[in-house]
């Protein structure tokens, strides 16, 4: 089943700002790879997607992306998982000295489902690619 989390509306315009925000997921199945479309929209006025990127997860592994949110007064992360029932989902915020901010720390219960698709709509894996643009910060490799 896939699921589609949200951070919900999240108010950036604090002395101490987030300058990059995190994401993410854990893969508790055993055989299953997880597929992670992550989205970083700008709330600034009107709704506008500025970042994403899609990544797979091996079973029983975790991996992150990274999304540069410097000067984004309001913003919001939507996650969209393939697999929901096997997926643990976070995102973190941090600071320009690269510390955790606690009011944009969200875990699995305080994000927000706004989809909840059957596997019959399941995220397309050849659509599987990395989308870079300026708030999409590259991060090396597993080896």
């Amino acid at each position: 089943m896939n699921i589609v989390y949200s951070t919900g509306p999240v108010e950036n315009a604090a002395g101490n700002a987030s300058v990059s925000t995190w994401v993410k997921v854990l893969n508790l199945s055993q055989s299953q790879e997880i597929v992670v479309e992550a989205k970083v929209y700008r709330l600034n006025g009107q709704k506008s997607e500025i970042a994403s990127s899609s990544f797979t997860v091996a079973p029983l592994s975790s991996d992150f992306d990274v999304f540069e949110i410097a000067d984004i007064l309001q913003y919001e992360v939507q996650i969209a998982v393939s697999d929901g029932q096997n997926a643990l989902v976070s995102v973190w915020g941090k600071d320009a000295d690269a510390n955790l901010l606690c009011a944009h720390r969200f875990v699995q219960n305080e994000l927000n489902i706004i989809s909840n698709v059957s596997s019959s709509n399941a995220i397309n894996r050849s659509a599987v690619n990395r989308v870079s643009n300026n708030y999409h910060k590259k991060r090396p490799r597993k080896r």
